[in-house]
């Protein structure tokens, strides 16, 4: 018998159906606990620490007082990079509406649709929109240090970040 080596895209999706489970089977126990704000809390404290590593603080602290508007479009335009870790460009819009506000939405997100099949599939008992509140939950936090305030909405297909340079 002859095996043949599985293509890259089934390991792909693989591996995403067990990150999105595991996702969910941890959401499930957090909001049991009662600790998913704390969890959130943690993430945010994590990634605050790996920060200046992508985007360089120093340097985007002297790019905002030479030129905020485009300080501000550096720090979106790499938030939107950031989000194809796990989401296609083509489900992400990008509108600004000015040179210090910007929104950046999702529609129709797979990852919402893959979660809501995964979780109905295994009778895991959560929304699927967990995953957009889990998500959106760190974002704002995150942003504080470029002086960024973000506000976000879920949405029925997905969700939107309006970003307004302080």
């Amino acid at each position: 018998m002859s095996i043949k080596e599985m293509p890259l895209e089934d390991k792909y999706n693989n591996l995403l159906d067990d990150y999105l489970l595991s996702l969910a089977t941890d959401y499930i126990l957090l909001e049991e606990q009662g600790v998913v704000d704390k969890s959130i809390e943690m993430i945010v404290s994590r990634e605050k620490k790996r920060l200046p590593n992508f985007l360089g603080i120093a340097a985007y602290n002297v790019l905002k007082a030479i030129s905020p508007g485009r300080a501000f479009k550096q720090v979106v335009e790499q938030f939107v990079y950031g989000m194809q870790n796990i989401l296609p460009l083509s489900s992400m819009g990008l509108t600004y509406v000015s040179d210090r506000e910007a929104i950046v939405s999702t529609e129709n997100c797979p990852l919402l649709k893959r979660t809501n099949e995964l979780v109905s599939q295994t009778d895991l008992d959560v929304d699927p929109k967990f995953l957009c509140k889990y998500h959106t939950g760190q974002i704002p936090d995150l942003v504080k240090e470029f002086g960024i305030d973000v506000t976000t909405k879920l949405k029925e297909t997905g969700c939107a970040f309006t970003a307004k340079l302080l």
